[in-house]
């Protein structure tokens, strides 16, 4: 199964060209939206979120990523583009910086990187491009049942963690907060889900499931 996490021979691999080991405290944001990428970044350890601003007051949230030796901005080297996300600590952030030439070079040495590298950006495609056309085209319970039902079955490695507080989770889902506590209170009185102080759980995950496959 992928996982977003490298095995232990490429990390090696990629720190042969990796200089100094950086820290970055929360809140601290490692790559800015729109910003050209210069370096890649190798987060040995931390948790980071990623967002997206369009500069009118909102912005969408995709979630939390707890990183073990992740590499971020993989995307943005291959297309070269500018950041497509800022991305900002949420605890202390370790992290190495990785020259874009040192990388691709292993990607033409290397056959496993390059796999893995195909395997990242696919996945990270597709969990994004499903999660932003259900957020599109179908209702907010949907989508709030929905992922409460994928973090409940616990088998979706892509799937970023969510968030401790109402108001980042409305823009986790591209809403506002009052609309998401009305459909997250409509769930709750559907006896479909519970609030909990570790998120949203399904009472029962059949009957959650057979919510979620009605609108089809």
């Amino acid at each position: 199964m992928f996982q977003y996490h490298f095995s232990t021979n490429l990390v090696d691999q990629l720190l042969a060209f990796a200089g100094s080991t950086y820290q970055h405290s929360k809140k601290d944001v490692l790559i800015h939206q729109d910003e050209p990428l210069t370096k890649l970044i190798l987060v040995r350890s931390g948790t980071v979120s990623f967002s997206y601003d369009v500069g009118n007051g909102r912005r969408l949230l995709l979630g939390q990523l707890d990183c073990q030796n992740t590499l971020i901005g993989e995307i943005e080297a291959l297309s070269n583009d500018p950041c497509i996300y800022t991305v900002t600590c949420l605890s202390d952030v370790h992290y190495n910086l990785i020259e874009l030439r040192h990388w691709r070079q292993l990607l033409l040495e290397k056959p496993e990187l390059s796999l893995y590298t195909a395997q990242t950006v696919a996945a990270k495609f597709t969990e994004n491009q499903k999660i932003n056309l259900d957020k599109l085209l179908l209702p907010l319970s949907y989508n709030i049942a929905r992922d409460c039902l994928l973090r409940a079955e616990n088998n979706h490695p892509t799937l970023l963690r969510a968030y401790p507080t109402v108001s980042a989770e409305a823009e986790r889902f591209a809403t506002t907060e009052r609309a998401y506590r009305r459909v997250v209170t409509e769930l709750v009185d559907k006896g479909l889900i519970v609030r909990t102080p570790d998120g949203l759980k399904p009472v029962d995950v059949d009957n959650l499931s057979d919510f979620v496959e009605s609108f089809f």
